[in-house]
């Protein structure tokens, strides 16, 4: 009874770790290709973000970044 009851814990734990490992590239590959720039003076968070969405259809985000003295508005997709 003992060594069923283990070997079906051992069997359960080994499941979890391989769902849990197969998830985490997926959430770490969304959203990180560079699409594009959009244009949006002055750079606002929530106005890249709608620009971004308007102008590139698979954009999950837009960030205004610094790039010297000018900040410019980059969009980011999944794809």
């Amino acid at each position: 009874m003992a060594k069923t009851l283990n070997s079906i814990c051992f069997t359960t734990l080994l499941l979890v770790v391989l769902l849990i490992s197969t998830e985490i590239p997926k959430s770490e590959a969304t959203c990180k290709k560079f699409l594009g720039e959009a244009p949006v003076y002055p750079c606002k968070e929530k106005a890249c973000k709608e620009v971004c969405k308007e102008h590139y259809y698979h954009s999950c985000k837009g960030e205004c970044e610094k790039h010297g003295y000018e900040e410019h508005c980059h969009c980011y997709g999944k794809y």
